[in-house]
């Protein structure tokens, strides 16, 4: 049997994109998601998730959106916020304390706030597969703090074969998944990754994904995928219960 865990990215980012990813959980499919600790939604989402225990959440370690909790200077442009990775120029080099620094202060302010460990870490924009020095941290942050990381194997823990649309030449978005779920069902434990929301100001000015993740939220609450599912014979998870 698949063990599946079907998480939602950038829990958070708004309140929009947090009642979007609530809804997925209540009325859907999702089983986890990952906050963001330095974005505008931040306690507006930490309030929610309050009230849904079922949901599992986890760190979305973030060094590419909005403005950093510490002031650490390889970490930001002349404006004071993250450096996108698309905008880092080829020079620039990150100083492993000031991203240590950093994802330490998000830990704490998730820990603080939650009243609780995150279940697990991933990170905003993939950090922590496409820069050495974040993959380098983030996971003795794992090691230290006894949590699975998102694409990379951790002792103690079963390993988690992330699929996301590119893993199969996709469009973005998940209807990819209907047409391979023989492959994505072969797999002990899997992490489906989504992006679901509903729409507010806020997200249409900040992120190029923004429709889209309507569409995302209505794969996860269909009848159709909830039969798919059930068919074969997923058992869906979160984090906490590798």
């Amino acid at each position: 049997m698949c063990k599946m865990i079907i998480n939602a990215d950038d829990f958070g980012y708004s309140r929009a994109v947090n009642y979007g990813i609530i809804d997925a959980h209540l009325q859907g499919v999702l089983t986890s998601t990952t906050l963001l600790t330095n974005t505008p939604g931040f306690r507006h989402a930490a309030g929610l998730s309050k009230e849904c225990p079922s949901l599992g959440v986890g760190l979305h370690l973030n060094i590419a959106l909005g403005q950093p909790l510490t002031k650490g200077r390889t970490l930001t442009g002349e404006d004071g916020s993250f450096i996108k990775p698309r905008n880092l120029s080829t020079s620039h080099n990150y100083l492993p304390e000031d991203i240590l620094n950093e994802l330490e202060a998000q830990y704490q302010r998730f820990v603080e706030v939650m009243g609780k460990r995150p279940t697990h870490l991933d990170s905003h924009l993939f950090t922590t597969d496409s820069n050495p020095v974040m993959a380098a941290v983030a996971r003795t942050l794992a090691e230290k703090y006894r949590l699975p990381l998102r694409n990379h194997d951790i002792s103690g823990f079963p390993h988690v074969d992330f699929i996301q649309f590119r893993t199969y030449h996709g469009e973005p978005g998940l209807s990819y998944v209907y047409e391979h779920m023989d492959d994505i069902s072969s797999r002990p434990y899997v992490e489906l990754m989504s992006h679901p929301a509903y729409v507010d100001s806020y997200l249409l000015q900040s992120s190029s994904y923004n429709l889209q993740r309507l569409a995302e939220l209505d794969f996860l609450v269909s009848r159709k995928t909830k039969d798919m599912l059930q068919k074969y014979s997923v058992e869906l998870i979160n984090y906490s219960q590798l």
